[in-house]
């Protein structure tokens, strides 16, 4: 899926340390940009042009042993450019998931716990559309900053890798994407609360 166009002489980057890149963080890099992008297929796409960015910029890599950061960046990057892209295609429509999608649903099977419960289904469903509608207010950086950190996990220094910024610039990052999100979920919740209220 991923054969890198000839063989590397330097023993540190061959095709067998290529090979162990793919393995460890597909899913990792996977997760990133579905998360970031909202699209399972653009997701798939953006993972295979970050892996060949990753090979042919190898020798950009200073540490072989501790590649995460370095493919973060590139994943990040990448996710940023396809987000801005589409955003000056579409002025004014943020990219949000299809929910119903067939490839979509599998994706997010592959990334959650097997067999959930139905009750548990709908609910996951119901989170996970207010995860994205949530997201979408945000701007490209604090996004990334906020899926790596608060969705992957990612250590606030390996964050501020990825993104090419300072640790400080990263809690500032995450702190204003957790207000805006706190505020449109508020906002949301108002909204849809006045129809019941009404109801009484």
């Amino acid at each position: 899926m991923f054969d890198p166009p000839g063989r590397f002489t330097e023993d540190r980057f061959d095709e067998n340390w290529f090979a162990d890149l793919v393995r460890v963080h597909t899913r990792r890099v996977f997760a990133l940009l579905y998360r970031m992008t909202g699209n399972a297929g653009d997701a798939q796409d953006l993972s295979q042009e970050v892996f060949l960015k990753a090979w042919q910029n190898r020798h950009q890599l200073h540490d072989a042993d501790r590649p995460t950061p370095w493919l973060l960046r590139i994943a990040s990057n990448s996710a940023i450019d396809f987000r801005r892209s589409r955003a000056s295609q579409r002025p004014g429509s943020p990219t949000l998931p299809s929910l119903d999608d067939e490839n979509q649903s599998g994706m997010r099977d592959r990334l959650s716990s097997p067999e959930p419960s139905p009750e548990a289904d709908v609910l996951k469903d119901e989170r996970q559309a207010r995860m994205w509608a949530a997201l979408a207010v945000l701007s490209p950086k604090e996004r990334a900053a906020l899926v790596m950190r608060d969705i992957e996990g990612v250590p606030n220094r390996e964050v501020a890798a990825a993104l090419g910024c300072s640790m400080i610039t990263v809690r500032t990052h995450i702190s204003s994407a957790r207000t805006k999100m706190r505020k449109f979920l508020m906002s949301r919740d108002r909204k849809g609360a006045v129809p019941e209220a009404r109801k009484k």
